[in-house]
């Protein structure tokens, strides 16, 4: 399922695997390269998981692959807002060594059965409010297709496939 805002994308998917194994996987930044479904994440620079809100993480990026050609080669820092494990992780995101302007990506995880767990993934730009960043930056980078993807391949990588 997807639904959209002007300035937030929500999908969700259910997969079969329980909500451990799914936080365990989105708090690995290695394996983000995996799930990534819209071809833009390329590398973690980090080698540890995820252990805490306060944390930042830092990725190789290429927005090429979504029509972004002037983004071809970046990193983000990832700012860790959220942390619960098992139910929900999120982070503010930015150009590496910048305060983040409002962008929050967020994972919440909801039982659905025994080892289901229903998926929900938000790309958020609600709190972007900079005008020189609204004006720079056309929203959404990532087209809700390729979020969705990202779910298809989440459950790939949980349920073995």
């Amino acid at each position: 399922m997807t639904s959209a805002t002007e300035s937030r994308i929500v999908v969700e998917r259910e997969v079969a695997a329980d909500a451990a194994t799914v936080f365990g996987l989105l708090a690995d930044p290695r394996r983000h390269p995996e799930i990534d479904g819209s071809g833009t994440v390329r590398v973690a620079e980090e080698t540890r998981p995820i252990a805490g809100a306060g944390q930042s993480f830092v990725m190789d990026m290429d927005l090429t692959a979504v029509g972004h050609p002037e983004l071809s080669d970046y990193q983000t820092e990832n700012h860790v807002v959220e942390f619960a494990p098992g139910e929900r992780l999120a982070w503010a995101t930015a150009r590496r060594g910048q305060t983040p302007p409002g962008v929050r990506w967020s994972w919440s995880l909801h039982p659905a059965g025994p080892g289901r767990t229903r998926v929900v993934h938000t790309y958020d730009w609600s709190a972007v409010t900079d005008p020189a960043v609204l004006a720079r930056i056309s929203f959404p980078r990532i087209p809700a297709d390729r979020l969705a993807e990202t779910l298809v391949r989440l459950a790939a990588a949980v349920e073995g496939r």
